[in-house]
C-alpha cells in the first residue's frame, strides 16, 4: 500500500473508531440507566440495526461494489447518509418534533432509536463492506498482516480518544446529561470520513464491472476453509459481544465505577491493541495465521471468567489488557487470513458474508446471551428473594460464564476448520 492510500485509510480508520467508541460505548448504558429499559430492550437497540447491517452487506452492497468496480464511492455515500441520520435521531430533534422530552416518553424514544438506527445501519453497511474489500484490494498477502496491524493500531488510538471523549461528555454537566452531544460529534466525524476517503484514496482496478452471472461463476476453491473458519470466529464474536454489552453496567453496579473509570478500563484494552497490533500482525505474516489464531481462541475461553474475579477496579487492568490481545487476533489476524483466501474479483461478495457473520454474532445473538437470558436469571433471582441490584449483578456474572462456554465451542470449531484445511491441502 502506498503512502497516500495508507494515510487515507488510517485517517478513516481513526475517525471510524473514535465514533464507535464515543457513541456505542455509552448507548447501552444510557438505555439501561436513564431510559430504564430491560436488558432485552437494550440489546435490541444494538441488535436490530446490526442485523440490518449484516443482511444488506452480502445481498446488496458487497455484490454491487464488485459489479461497479469501485469501493470508495460506496464508503463516502454510506458515511454521509449515516451522518445525517445521527442528527435526526438525537434527543433534541425528537423533542422538537414531538413536543415532549425523550425521558418522559422513554418507551417510544427507545422504539424510535431502534427503527432509526436500523435504517441508518442499512445504508451505512455499504461503507463497512466496501472498506473491507478496499483494504484487501490495496494490500498483498506477504505484508498484509503488518499493514492491517498498523491500521488497527491507529483504530485503537481512535477508540481510546472516542471512549475518553464519550466518558467526559456523557456525564457533563451531570450524570448522563451529555448523551445528546454524542450524536452531533458522531455526525461530524462521519461527514469528515467521507471527505477523507474521496480526497485521498486512489483505487486500483478490480477487473472492471461484473455482471451478476459473472459474480456467481467466480470459483472459490477455498470455500470449505472459509465457511468453517467463519463459523468458528462467529462463536468468538458472540462471546466478546456478550461481555462488551454488559461490561460498563457490571462495572457501575458491582464495582461502583464512574463513567471515567469505565473509560479507563475499556481503554486499557485499546492501548494494548495499539501496542501489539503491528507486532502480532507481523508475527502472523512470518509464522502463519493459523497458529496465532489458535492462541487467540484459547485466550477467549479464559478471559470471561477472569472478569468476574476482581473486587477492585485495579485488578481488572491486566484482564482488560488480555482482552485487547484477543481483539487483535480476532480482528487483525482473522481479517488477514480471510483476505488471503477470498478471490480478488469477488471480495465485495465474500467480505459481505464475512462481515454479515461477524455482525450477526456480535450484534444480534447477544439479544439472547446478554439480553433475554440475564433478564430470565434476574427475574428468577428476584422471585427467590434477592434484592434488585444483587439479582442484576449475579445475572451479569452468569453472562461471563456463558461467554467462556461459547468460546470453548468456537475453539472446537476452529480445530475442525484446521482438519478441513489439512485435508484440502493433502488432496491438492
Amino acid at each position: 500500500m502506498d503512502r497516500k492510500n495508507f494515510i487515507g485509510m488510517s485517517s478513516f480508520q481513526f475517525m471510524a473508531a473514535t465514533r464507535r467508541g464515543l457513541f456505542y460505548g455509552f448507548l447501552t448504558l444510557y438505555v439501561l440507566e436513564v431510559l430504564h429499559r430491560t436488558f432485552t430492550e437494550a440489546m435490541l437497540v444494538m441488535a436490530l440495526p446490526m442485523l440490518a447491517n449484516s443482511l444488506t452487506q452480502p445481498f446488496i452492497w458487497g455484490p454491487l461494489s464488485d459489479k461497479m468496480g469501485t469501493r470508495k464511492l460506496f464508503i463516502a455515500l454510506g458515511e454521509t447518509i449515516a451522518g445525517i441520520a445521527y442528527i435526526l435521531l438525537s434527543p433534541p430533534v425528537w423533542s422538537l418534533f414531538t413536543g415532549m422530552p425523550h425521558t418522559q416518553a422513554a418507551s417510544l424514544y427507545t422504539i424510535f432509536l431502534i427503527v432509526g438506527l436500523t435504517l441508518l445501519e442499512s445504508f451505512w453497511s455499504m461503507s463497512n463492506v466496501a472498506w473491507s474489500a478496499l483494504l484487501a484490494d490495496l494490500t498483498i498477502r506477504e505484508t498484509r498482516g503488518t499493514v492491517v496491524g498498523g491500521l488497527y493500531s491507529i483504530e485503537a488510538i481512535g477508540r481510546i480518544v472516542g471512549v475518553f471523549l464519550g466518558g467526559a461528555l456523557y456525564d457533563y454537566p451531570s450524570k448522563a446529561a451529555g448523551f445528546p452531544y454524542l450524536f452531533y460529534i458522531s455526525s461530524i466525524i462521519m461527514f469528515s470520513s467521507a471527505l477523507v476517503i474521496l480526497l485521498t484514496i486512489e483505487e486500483r482496478g478490480i477487473g472492471g464491472r461484473m455482471s451478476y452471472k459473472e459474480q456467481v461463476e467466480v470459483k472459490f476453491e477455498g470455500a470449505p476453509i472459509f465457511y468453517t473458519f467463519l463459523l468458528a470466529i462467529m462463536f468468538i464474536s458472540i462471546s466478546t459481544a456478550s461481555i462488551r454489552r454488559i461490561l460498563n453496567y457490571y462495572l457501575r453496579l458491582a464495582l461502583l465505577a464512574t463513567s471515567f473509570e469505565m473509560s479507563l478500563i475499556s481503554n486499557v484494552a485499546s492501548i494494548t491493541q495499539l501496542i501489539t497490533n503491528p507486532l502480532i500482525g507481523k508475527l502472523s505474516d512470518v509464522k502463519g495465521r493459523v497458529p496465532v489464531l489458535g492462541i487467540g481462541f484459547l485466550l477467549a475461553i479464559a478471559i470471561p471468567i477472569l472478569y468476574t474475579i476482581p473486587r477492585e477496579l485495579l485488578w481488572l487492568i491486566p484482564v482488560s489488557a488480555l482482552a485487547g490481545i484477543i481483539r487483535v487476533i480476532s480482528m487483525t489476524v482473522a481479517y488477514s487470513y480471510v483476505a488471503d483466501i477470498i478471490p480478488e474479483n469477488a471480495r465485495g461478495k465474500y467480505f459481505g458474508q464475512y462481515n454479515m457473520a461477524r455482525t450477526i454474532s456480535f450484534g444480534v445473538v447477544p439479544i439472547v446471551t446478554a439480553g433475554l437470558l440475564p433478564d430470565f436469571w434476574e427475574a428468577n433471582l428476584l422471585r427467590r428473594g434477592y434484592d434488585a441490584v444483587s439479582a442484576e449483578i449475579i445475572a451479569m456474572i452468569n453472562v461471563f460464564y456463558l461467554a467462556s462456554v461459547i468460546s470453548l465451542i468456537g475453539f472446537v470449531m476452529f480445530w475442525i476448520h484446521s482438519i478441513v484445511k489439512k485435508r484440502m491441502i493433502t488432496l491438492q
